[in-house]
């Protein structure tokens, strides 16, 4: 099965404009696939997968191989670099950047990793490359907000959104991909790059902090339950948040004393989630986890949406009131509760209630499982297939 990404015109489109482009993801979620399809119409290009340890080992002796080749290549027209997993080799970015500016070429890379970003080794282009993320299949790339569906709701609540999963029909083949993509991560992102000194107890901290993805983590708390320093659990979420396992989501109005100000974290995918906190995939699992995975579900696709439109943020006081997400852009600010029911009550706005009493609030949204909007006193109830409807650039 082979589904039709979003990103893909956009993508087509910045690079014959010229603009040089880096696409961050989580390995398989399908970051490659996307990129081959879209060079297909630049023929005058040059391709290095950095994941071969032969070529990664060559361009880390001598990185400015590329320029070489580059200027070799024949042809008046500049070429399309197109460079896979290209953290692997920091030492490329200072012959790219020579390339990117004296526009010699466009480039086009994947990155699964932001963790020599973020400790400021390597140089990112600034001003030179477009970041942009991804993520896996969105509704709208799954049929699930239109269209015909390549998957059911409680299906994508199972078992996620990785192309490779869903395109796969045999469950227990599901199940099995799912448990080895937590076991390589441990492999690869943290054993190999010796991110953390004791594995075992970051194995224990993964399937914790997969277990409260969605919430407000006590570090202290899971650090007792670890074994492990306070500081050495907020250390093990920069690792999840770095290698884009986890988006973090701030608290809004962070500086008011009467808020909350710990940051929530999500794990990217909903089937890497369930593998990783143990609970499984069968459906004897929904009639627990239904409004955590919804709530989950809703956020992944906020997430993916983002991408410059607005910044996403969540409310809780110290006194409990909540809404799970509140939007931010242009001065305009959302207000969106999520709940996984098709009979919304005045209860359920009590928290939407309690956010337009403080703050500011130009549209305030129950996303449920109803079959069309419901007006209330305090709020829209919003069917989640609908969603895009208020988060869209109006």
């Amino acid at each position: 099965m082979i589904f039709k990404r979003e990103m893909e015109k956009k993508l087509a489109a910045d690079l014959a404009g010229g603009r040089s482009i880096l696409l961050l993801g989580p390995r398989q979620t399908g970051k490659t696939t996307l990129i081959n399809k879209v060079c297909r119409n630049f023929p005058a290009r040059l391709q290095y997968d950095l994941r071969l340890p032969s070529l990664k080992l060559s361009l880390e002796n001598d990185p400015e191989t590329i320029i070489r080749e580059v200027k070799a290549f024949p042809g008046a027209k500049k070429p399309l670099i197109f460079i896979d997993e290209i953290q692997k080799v920091p030492a490329l970015m200072d012959p790219l950047q020579y390339l990117l500016d004296n526009k010699l070429a466009v480039l086009i890379a994947t990155g699964s990793s932001a963790r020599k970003l973020r400790k400021g080794k390597m140089n990112w282009l600034p001003g030179r490359i477009k970041a942009e993320h991804f993520y896996p299949l969105t509704w709208g790339e799954l049929g699930l907000a239109g269209g015909r569906p390549y998957a059911g709701l409680e299906e994508n609540l199972l078992f996620g959104g990785l192309p490779g999963i869903m395109a796969e029909r045999d469950i227990q083949a599901r199940k099995e991909a799912l448990a080895a993509y937590t076991a390589l991560y441990l492999e690869e992102e943290i054993r190999q790059e010796a991110a953390v000194r004791r594995l075992p107890a970051f194995s224990r901290f993964l399937q914790l902090a997969a277990l409260e993805s969605g919430t407000s983590p006590n570090l202290s708390k899971l650090g007792a339950e670890v074994g492990v320093s306070h500081t050495s659990i907020h250390g093990y979420y920069q690792i999840l948040e770095d290698s884009l396992i986890t988006h973090r989501v701030d608290s809004y109005g962070g500086g008011r004393a009467d808020v909350l100000r710990r940051s929530r974290y999500y794990f990217f995918d909903l089937g890497v989630r369930n593998s990783a906190a143990g609970i499984g995939h069968d459906r004897g699992i929904l009639p627990l986890q239904a409004g955590v995975l919804f709530e989950h579900f809703v956020a992944l696709e906020l997430l993916a949406k983002n991408q410059g439109r607005y910044k996403v943020f969540y409310w809780r006081t110290k006194q409990g009131q909540e809404v799970d997400f509140v939007l931010e852009r242009a001065g305009r600010i959302l207000a969106l509760e999520v709940k996984n029911t098709a009979r919304p009550r005045p209860e359920d706005f009590k928290g939407l209630r309690a956010f337009r009493a403080s703050s500011r609030c130009d549209g305030a949204y129950l996303v449920c499982n109803v079959e069309r909007p419901q007006k209330f006193p305090e709020g829209i109830a919003l069917p989640w297939r609908e969603l895009e409807t208020v988060t869209a650039p109006s």
